[in-house]
């Protein structure tokens, strides 16, 4: 009877630790997210928002916001516009063509904002460090800063 109180002891305090432990999948996420920041990508937990209603997102799964800030010098002659992975593939706010980049992206990116300041790519972050750097090398790629452009790989 008394190593029962003991070993119910040990488990009433051993149990709430294992709780703060993180799991495998919350590690992976903050390893994919140190990558971005050491990429100098800013992770911000949002949504997307000011989706035209034309354009409908693949999924309702919460989504993750990756992006890389544009200088407003480099923004000056800058295109900004919204692409959404659709059933038909990626399509524009404004109506004109995609650009190639986003093809490489993971499937689990379905927003890529260019805005005023940034460029920004809304995502799951399914799909481990390959995905991570998929949307690391499509934010440089995108960018107009020619030497930030150059650290990109073309797929």
């Amino acid at each position: 009877m008394a190593y029962f109180v003991i070993l119910l002891a040990i488990a009433a305090v051993v149990g709430p630790l294992m709780a703060v432990v993180p799991s495998k999948r919350q590690r992976a996420l903050a390893s994919a997210r140190d990558r971005a920041a050491e990429a100098g990508v800013v992770v911000t937990l949002r949504e997307p928002t000011q989706i035209p209603p034309r354009l409908m997102r693949i999924t309702d799964n919460p989504l993750v916001c990756y992006g890389l800030r544009v200088a407003p010098r480099e923004a000056r002659e800058w295109q900004r516009d919204t692409w959404v992975r659709t059933r038909n593939g990626w399509l524009s706010a404004s109506g004109k063509p995609s650009p190639q980049t986003l093809l490489s992206l993971p499937e689990g990116a379905e927003v890529v904002v260019a805005g005023w300041d940034d460029i920004r790519v809304y995502w799951d972050e399914r799909g481990g460090i390959s995905a991570t750097d998929k949307v690391i090398n499509c934010l440089r790629l995108m960018h107009p800063d020619p030497h930030i452009c150059a650290q990109g790989k073309p797929s």
